[in-house]
């Protein structure tokens, strides 16, 4: 029941939030009508050929986390998330070498300053070593409402990723298996 409350009560903070921000939103044209190039989730999707490696601030982990666990899902394939502060120090080491892991940066449109920074410093680090990143900024608002749009935005792309690639994004065998208990008991 207190479960249910809070809900309602985010809920209604998220609704009251959104008259302005629905507009700004669906000027992305995301829905499956539009498939056209200014349709940032099939952008994302086409721009898409290995295994994303996805960097996040603090605040929008999960959507990040939404994200990832949805290529997986939906896509069927590996991906690989770290926070931006983290990335600017071991995490940055890993781009020595050539791989075939492609980062995609996920900006809050108002990110703290040191955030920022640590954007910058990537970017700059990959405009140097000549290697092609994707970059997505939250809207404007809340932090719910960020959070929110992503998820969408991101759900999408990666069901477009999965039709454009021909697998079906519906069933989820490797979960069935492990989940109807076809492994063995490991705490018996």
């Amino acid at each position: 029941m207190k479960l249910f409350i809070i809900s309602l009560f985010v809920l209604s903070i998220f609704i009251t939030s959104t008259p302005s921000f629905l507009k700004r939103f669906n000027s992305h044209n995301i829905f499956s009508n539009n498939l056209t190039e200014d349709n940032i989730s099939l952008k994302l999707a086409e721009w898409i050929k290995d295994i994303p490696l996805i960097y996040y601030p603090w605040g929008l982990q999960s959507a990040a986390i939404r994200f990832k666990n949805s290529l997986q899902e939906n896509s069927k394939m590996h991906v690989i998330t770290e926070d931006v502060i983290e990335s600017c120090h071991n995490g940055i080491v890993a781009w020595k070498i050539n791989s075939k892991v492609q980062p995609i940066l996920i900006r809050g449109h108002d990110d703290h300053i040191k955030t920022i920074e640590r954007w910058n410093i990537l970017k700059e680090f990959f405009i140097d070593k000549k290697i092609e990143c994707f970059e997505i900024e939250s809207i404007n608002g809340n932090i719910l409402s960020k959070i929110m749009c992503l998820i969408y935005l991101f759900d999408y792309s990666t069901i477009y990723y999965a039709i454009m690639h021909g697998i079906d994004p519906s069933p989820i065998k490797s979960i069935d298996f492990i989940g109807d208990g076809s492994m063995p008991n490991l705490a018996a």
